[in-house]
C-alpha cells in the first residue's frame, strides 16, 4: 500500500475526514473520522497514526492529518 494521508476538519458537531475522494465524519473524535474512512477505503486491516501538519493546512482549514497503516499481525 502506497502512502496514504488523512486530512481531518471540523463539521457541524463533529469531525469530516476524507481519504481518495472518499469521506467519513463522527461527532466524538477526529481520531474516529480518520479511522472510519481509512478502513472505508482500505478494510478493517488498517489504523491510523498521528502526523504532522503541512504548511498549507492550517488555511486550507485542515486541522489534523492521519496517515494509514497496517494492524501489526494482519495480512
Amino acid at each position: 500500500m502506497e502512502t496514504a494521508t488523512i486530512r481531518v476538519r471540523s463539521a457541524m458537531g463533529g469531525y469530516a475526514a476524507t481519504l481518495r475522494g472518499q469521506r467519513a465524519t463522527c461527532t466524538w473524535s477526529h481520531e474516529e473520522a480518520a479511522r472510519k474512512v481509512a478502513r472505508k477505503v482500505y478494510g478493517d486491516k488498517v489504523d491510523v497514526v498521528n502526523d504532522y501538519l503541512r504548511d498549507g493546512d492550517v488555511a486550507a482549514g485542515i486541522q489534523y492529518r492521519y496517515h494509514v497503516t497496517h494492524l501489526k499481525g494482519a495480512h
